[in-house]
């Protein structure tokens, strides 16, 4: 029998574990993209964790297995914002990061789903960028229903991050 995924908010606790995952996790994409980042994150990384999970404007969301942290998703917890286009709301994922060996396990369609269902209470279209050169997280995306919208911003090693929507 599987373990069910729970998704919860961060508690402050979480700051120290949350920074470990992320650093572990966007370690394997970068360096699949050509750019090496440390696998182990320093006290101001993990200070910034710390902060993040009490910061009222994020929401940090954890997937759980049992008593191990095995996702978490971040997003503007602002609220809903208006766009420039009439009628439009967007609600903004600032990042999604997975143990790098619960890839492909269904911890990450977890976290994403919770998102999605966040984004269609608010009747939101989400937006998020995400480095071109992390095939793995666009297949992701994709898979989850995200189109590019056309925009971009520079990213690390020369290659931009791309933005990405998804309509309710």
């Amino acid at each position: 029998m599987t373990e069910p995924i729970l998704i919860r908010d961060a508690v402050a606790g979480d700051g120290d574990v949350l920074a470990e995952l992320h650093a572990r996790s966007r370690a394997v994409y970068y360096r699949a993209g050509g750019h090496e980042v440390a696998a182990l994150p320093d006290e101001q990384y993990r200070q910034t964790w710390r902060k993040m999970v009490d910061d009222s404007r994020i929401a940090v969301l954890v997937a759980a297995l049992g008593d191990d942290i095995v996702g978490v998703i971040t997003l503007d917890a602002s609220g809903v914002f208006p766009t420039n286009a009439p009628d439009e709301t967007r609600v903004r994922l600032v990042g999604i990061f997975v143990e790098p060996c619960r890839f492909s396990s269904g911890v990450g369609s977890a976290l994403m789903a919770r998102f999605v269902s966040i984004a269609g209470q608010a009747d939101a279209v989400g937006e998020v960028d995400v480095w071109e050169r992390n095939s793995r997280a666009i297949r992701f995306y994709e898979r989850h229903g995200w189109t590019r919208d056309g925009t971009s911003r520079p990213g690390p090693a020369g290659a931009d991050y791309v933005g990405f929507v998804h309509v309710p």
